[in-house]
């Protein structure tokens, strides 16, 4: 492929793909090389032939090379697009991080990646941080919901983890309403989502099977405290199983009642030979105890040493 372009075309770049990069679709390669762009243009870029793949017109989903080229055509409000990490937005809180994975510590609030509406997300800000490469996220959480994310930092440990991800044990704590009555139990429903994007909630009765494992560490009159374990993780899972048997997670404003925020948290991966726990920091009267982390503990330990068998 010539790199000389017309005098009418200067602007254009040729990215060259890395190590790192070996197998990614072009459209998510662009997206890490490009940042936050709309998804329309970038299709819109790529079926046109504007961007190619060592001179050859691609589809936005083929999978690039190590060593392969890739033509970006002049963007000019690339130079105009909002900064990576707004100046305001907190720091990511790091959890662990080696040559191939990132696991975060996502606050309540931030989506895992950018929408209508949502410049700011956790990708955006994994790439900030990480220049080089941005980690990508290998599952996601729903934009309330806090906790744990596992990121690939190449693509081979991406592949290696989207295969493994379903033996992956998933732990969650929340507070839901009411005093649970249904002892330690597997609620499996099957779920389906309705309502346009952006709206959408899941009903139970239809669709994909779904099995959520359910333990109550604290039981209150008013609210108790359950660990959760995921069997399967279909959209908005825990939140649409619990409110269905009548115990809405606190704060869930599209299954029970609003609040302040959604008090469910992605407390525990258990990723061989990983394992990753982060406690939730929620206010009063929902902060952990001492007496809760014993109760916790216990739960996390049954986890990882292979419950509920």
């Amino acid at each position: 492929m010539s790199k000389q372009e017309p005098e009418h075309h200067q602007g254009v770049r040729h990215l060259e793909v890395a190590p790192q990069h070996d197998g990614r679709k072009l459209f998510s390669f662009l997206r890490a090389a490009l940042g936050p762009l709309p998804q329309s243009l970038l299709l819109r870029l790529v079926r046109t032939g504007q961007i190619r793949v060592d001179g050859r017109r691609v589809t936005p989903f083929c999978r690039v090379a190590a060593g392969q080229v890739v033509r970006i055509p002049p963007l000019r409000h690339l130079e105009e697009r909002p900064a990576a990490c707004p100046s305001s937005s907190p720091e990511l809180h790091v959890v662990y991080v080696d040559t191939d994975v990132v696991v975060v510590d996502k606050p309540s609030g931030l989506p895992v990646h950018p929408g209508s509406g949502w410049q700011d997300a956790l990708s955006v800000r994994l790439a900030a941080r990480f220049p080089e490469f941005a980690p990508i996220p290998v599952h996601r959480l729903d934009r309330d919901t806090s906790g744990l994310v596992l990121c690939a930092r190449n693509h081979p440990t991406l592949r290696r983890l989207h295969a493994a991800w379903p033996s992956v044990r998933k732990g969650y704590l929340c507070w839901v309403e009411g005093a649970w009555r249904l002892g330690e139990t597997l609620l499996t429903m099957a779920l389906a989502k309705k309502g346009a994007p952006g709206r959408q909630k899941v009903q139970v009765g239809a669709g994909k099977s779904a099995s959520t494992q359910v333990v109550p560490l604290v039981v209150r009159r008013e609210q108790s405290l359950l660990g959760v374990l995921l069997g399967t993780g279909r959209t908005h899972q825990i939140r649409a199983h619990l409110a269905h048997v009548g115990h809405p997670i606190v704060g869930d404003g599209k299954y029970g009642h609003p609040g302040p925020r959604l008090l469910l948290h992605a407390t525990l991966l258990h990723a061989a030979p990983w394992q990753w726990r982060v406690l939730p920091a929620w206010p009063l009267p929902f902060t952990l105890t001492s007496e809760h982390l014993r109760m916790v503990d216990a739960w996390t330990e049954r986890i990882l040493t292979g419950f509920p068998g």
